[in-house]
């Protein structure tokens, strides 16, 4: 039995250790979340988050709003059953600065909203939390 055990755990410790020294990028349904052959030049960062209620539960289906404030001009996504959103960047001359992200669905509420820091160039997370009205 211990020698049983011993193999279990050997065979454990070495599958995470091939984990922990695998590096590559991050992929979500079979697919990175932004894929670097999606890269153009004339392109800026995309946008990404999560959408959450109140209590931290993830909010599946809710609608990403993104206004181009310069140009007057909206573009829209929803959140997949995970409570994620992509919108893919827009053309270098927008400052992502210049795009509102606002949240919400059928029921609810916007209560906050938050922008992560990130690096120039790089996508940009702006997660929304929504409470039941």
């Amino acid at each position: 039995m211990k020698t049983l055990f011993g193999c279990a755990g050997a065979s454990l410790a070495f599958a995470l250790a091939i984990a922990l020294a695998s590096t590559g990028p991050a992929w979500g349904n079979g697919a990175s979340f932004f894929d670097d052959d999606d890269h153009d030049d004339n392109v800026g960062p995309g946008f990404f988050g999560f959408v959450k209620e109140t209590n931290g539960k993830l909010v599946p289906d809710a609608v990403i709003t993104a206004t181009i404030k310069q140009m007057n001009s909206t573009v829209t996504a929803r959140t997949n059953v995970m409570g994620v959103y992509r919108i893919p960047g827009f053309a270098k001359s927008i400052d992502p600065k210049e795009v509102d992200i606002t949240c919400s669905k059928d029921g609810y509420k916007q209560t906050a909203r938050l922008q992560r820091p990130s690096p120039p160039n790089a996508p940009i997370e702006v997660s929304c939390t929504l409470a039941k009205e």
